[in-house]
C-alpha cells in the first residue's frame, strides 16, 4: 500500500474519524456527519481519489489564552477526518524520523512532561561535567504559525514524501490558511510546526556540537559553560532562522546564569551546587489557578457546573503540582479550594505528603 493509498483506506478513515470525535460528539455537526458515517466516509474517499476535495470553511473565533489572544481556525468534522488521516498515516510516520530525540511536542510517547524531565536529565550530566557555573541560552520564536513560508515549508517535505498526489493535497491544504502562516487549530498545522525547524535543531546539535540542547514547538534551551559560545550561537542561530522565515522574539530570548534559576515551559529550574536541581512551577501558573477556583465558584453558584466537577477540575491540577517543589503553593491554594468549595480534612495530609516528597 503506498502513501495515497493508506490516505484514501476507508479503515484508516474511520479510524481517524473514531479520534476525531472524541470528546466532540456532543456537536450537531459531528452528529450530523455520523448519522450517514459509511456514505460520508465513502464521499471523502471518492474526492480524494478523484483530486475533486475542497475544504469547507474554518470556523474563526479568538481565544484568549494566558494572557495571550490568539486567532483559531477550526474545522469541520469531515476536513479534521482528512487532516488526522493524512498525518497519522503519511506525513508524521515519514517526518517524523527526522526529528531529534529532545524534539518532544505532540510526539507519541512523548510531551511536555518528557521535555522537563528531559531538561533535568541535561543539567544532571552539565554538573558532573562544570558544576552550577554555567549559562542557559533560551529562544522563543516570534509568532511562529503565523510567519512559517509556504513554499519552504512544502520544499522539506517533499524532500522526504515523494508521492505527488499527497504534496498537492497538502499544498491545497496550506494554501488554505492564508499567503502565510499555518494558523492554529488544525492537525496538519502541528505536524508543520514541529518538523519544521528541524534544520535549526540540526545545526545546534550537529553543527555547533550542543550536547544539552532540547525544543518543544517554539521553545528551545541550551545548555553550556561559556557565555562567549552562546552569544555566537544565538548570532548564527538568527541567521540560520531568518533564512528560514523564523523570527525571533528579542524580549524573550536571553542568556541567564543556571545558579540564579530559568523559567521553561512554565516550570523555574535551580541547578544548586550540591546537584540537586529545584523545580518550582511559574508564579503565573498559580496564579491563573486560583482565578480558576474562583471562576468556577460562580459557575457553581449560577448552578452552570456542580461542585464535583469543580473538584475534579482541582485535582487534575493538583495532581501534576504536587510533583514538583510546591508545598507552600499546594498548601496555600488547598486552603482557598477548601474556603470555596468545603474541602476534606485530609487536603492538610495531602499537604505533609507533598512535602516528604519534595525533600522539604
Amino acid at each position: 500500500m503506498n502513501e495515497f493509498e493508506k490516505l484514501t483506506d476507508l479503515d484508516n478513515l474511520y479510524e481517524s474519524y473514531i479520534k476525531c470525535r472524541k470528546g466532540t460528539d456532543w456537536k450537531a455537526s459531528v452528529q450530523y456527519f455520523e448519522a450517514n458515517l459509511f456514505k460520508n466516509l465513502s464521499c471523502l474517499k471518492t474526492e480524494l481519489e478523484n483530486g475533486t476535495y475542497k475544504q469547507k470553511p474554518f470556523f474563526e473565533f479568538d481565544l484568549n489564552e494566558r494572557g495571550k489572544k490568539r486567532h483559531i481556525k477550526a474545522m469541520n468534522i469531515a476536513d479534521r477526518v482528512v487532516q488526522r488521516t493524512l498525518c497519522d498515516k503519511v506525513l508524521n510516520p515519514i517526518l517524523f524520523k527526522s526529528l531529534i530525540y529532545d524534539n518532544a511536542a505532540s510526539v507519541k510517547g512523548k510531551g511536555i512532561q518528557f521535555s522537563r524531565d528531559r531538561l533535568k536529565v541535561h543539567l544532571q550530566k552539565y554538573h558532573r561535567k562544570h558544576g552550577n557555573k554555567g549559562f542557559v541560552l533560551l529562544i522563543d520564536f516570534s509568532k511562529y504559525f503565523d510567519n512559517i513560508p509556504h513554499q519552504m515549508l512544502l520544499q522539506k517535505i517533499a524532500e522526504k514524501i515523494d508521492d505527488e498526489r499527497i504534496i498537492e493535497l497538502v499544498k491545497y491544504l496550506i494554501s488554505t490558511f492564508g499567503e502565510k502562516g499555518v494558523g492554529i487549530g488544525s492537525q496538519l498545522s502541528q505536524t508543520a510546526g514541529i518538523f519544521y525547524p528541524t534544520e535549526l535543531d540540526n545545526f545546534c546539535k550537529i553543527v555547533k556540537g550542543c550536547k544539552y540542547y532540547g525544543r518543544y514547538m517554539d521553545d528551545t534551551y541550551i545548555i553550556h559553560n561559556d557565555k562567549e559560545f552562546l552569544r555566537q550561537l544565538l548570532a548564527e542561530y538568527k541567521q540560520v532562522a531568518r533564512k528560514m522565515g523564523i523570527q525571533i522574539n528579542s524580549k524573550k530570548t536571553q542568556i541567564v546564569k543556571l545558579e540564579k534559576g530559568f523559567t521553561f515551559l512554565k516550570m523555574c529550574y535551580v541547578l544548586k551546587s550540591s546537584g540537586r536541581i529545584l523545580v518550582i512551577p511559574a508564579r503565573c501558573s498559580i496564579v491563573r489557578e486560583r482565578r480558576k477556583l474562583k471562576k468556577l465558584k460562580g459557575l457553581v453558584n449560577r448552578k452552570r457546573i456542580t461542585v464535583e466537577q469543580a473538584k475534579e477540575q482541582y485535582k487534575s491540577w493538583r495532581g501534576n503540582i504536587v510533583r514538583y517543589n510546591s508545598y507552600l503553593s499546594v498548601r496555600t491554594t488547598d486552603a482557598l479550594y477548601k474556603e470555596l468549595f468545603g474541602g476534606k480534612k485530609n487536603v492538610k495530609k495531602s499537604a505533609e505528603h507533598t512535602t516528604r516528597r519534595n525533600g522539604k
